[in-house]
């Protein structure tokens, strides 16, 4: 509940904002009623503390793009109307929308044709305008830059049939494709010159983020970035190949065509693990640890066993099942061979064949 305005008495300072003197639920009611875009940026100006009100109260006209090229229209004013005489104010127009605003305007999701009157009264000089192009089912909703009567370039194409939205940069008759929107949520990003423009880069609904290389026709993807991992990818068009995908506490290298790329290495922090196998079914061969020791395994994937330890020309024999496996025997590096037997963790040494033979 807001606390109700104190009463003012003669001995206070005029306000310099009188409608922050008002509740709360009064000002989001006056808020609601304002519809020009005009209004919300000069009810803004004159209060900033009802401007941010209305943000954060998430009012739609607030929140609309258009909001802010409102706020710049005014701002403009405020800053010209000093330098002008009274004789030549109520002759020179409010400054005018540029084409960089417009542009920017044009290319967010949010804006919308049905404020299109709104540019051309504020500014009608250069403004945005609407049309229908494209054959029988295949109707094409055009919006350009209007200056005066006359069309300009084209900024954004929307396919009435299928949804999709083409976004446009580039003087008129030299537009360029720098974007195109799926309605799958996926947002596609070029580069180029006219008719040459090549895709650079896809983000996909899922976040991750694919980047590509070459010409126009012949891109291929060079790398896939996600939320947990970035993937390398190396091949043509068509058939490139997963070679290495970097994760946060690991980097695993892949070899083999496109669809069957297999994992042949994975390298982690205590060291590096080689894996042998088809696609599916690598499995853990040996790991090369960072003290220089090797362990060797066998087994399909998932349950590797302990077989054989390499350590400083010591080699260590295992038998017995995953996690379970047991030291039976030793060889040093002097020439001894040590036999052991228990079960794992409390192996004992039972003969010892020395260099020359004896036991």
């Amino acid at each position: 509940m807001s606390r109700s305005p104190r009463a003012r008495t003669d001995d206070d300072a005029p306000p310099t904002d009188w409608l922050a003197e008002l509740p709360h639920e009064l000002l989001l009611h006056i808020l609601e009623g304002v519809d020009d875009f005009s209004d919300c940026a000069a009810f803004s100006l004159a209060s900033p503390r009802l401007g941010r009100l209305a943000l954060r109260s998430d009012l739609p006209r607030f929140k609309d793009p258009l909001f802010a090229v409102a706020m710049r229209l005014q701002l403009a004013q405020r800053v010209a109307a000093p330098r002008r005489s009274p004789r030549l104010a109520a002759a020179i127009p409010p400054s005018p929308l540029t084409e960089s605003i417009l542009r920017k305007y044009a290319a967010d999701r949010r804006a919308s044709a049905d404020y299109f009157p709104w540019l051309a009264r504020v500014s009608p000089a250069l403004c945005l305008s609407t049309e229908l192009g494209g054959p029988g089912d295949n109707r094409i909703d055009i919006w350009r830059l209007k200056r005066g009567e006359e069309s300009g370039a084209a900024l954004r194409l929307r396919s009435l049939r299928y949804g999709s939205v083409v976004h446009c940069e580039g003087e008129q008759g030299a537009e360029r494709l720098v974007r195109a929107e799926c309605p799958d949520g996926t947002v596609e990003h070029f580069e180029g010159e006219r008719d040459v423009e090549r895709m650079v880069r896809k983000v996909r609904a899922d976040g991750a983020v694919v980047h590509f290389e070459g010409e126009r026709g012949a891109e291929r993807k060079v790398r896939t970035d996600m939320p947990d991992a970035v993937v390398h990818f190396e091949g043509e068009r068509g058939a490139e190949r997963k070679v290495r995908t970097d994760m946060p506490d690991a980097v695993v290298h892949f070899e083999g065509e496109r669809g069957a790329e297999r994992q042949v290495r994975m390298v982690l922090a205590d060291g590096v693990g080689h894996y042998e196998g088809e696609q599916g079914a690598e499995r853990l061969v040996c790991h090369e640890f960072a003290d220089g020791s090797v362990s060797y395994y066998e087994g399909e994937q998932g349950a590797p066993r302990l077989v054989r330890v390499v350590n400083a020309g010591n080699v260590g024999h295992y038998e017995g099942e995953r996690g379970a496996e047991r030291l039976v025997r030793s060889e040093f590096a002097v020439g001894v061979v040590g036999h052991y037997e228990g079960e794992q963790g409390s192996e004992r040494m039972v003969r010892v064949v020395h260099a020359d033979g004896s036991v």
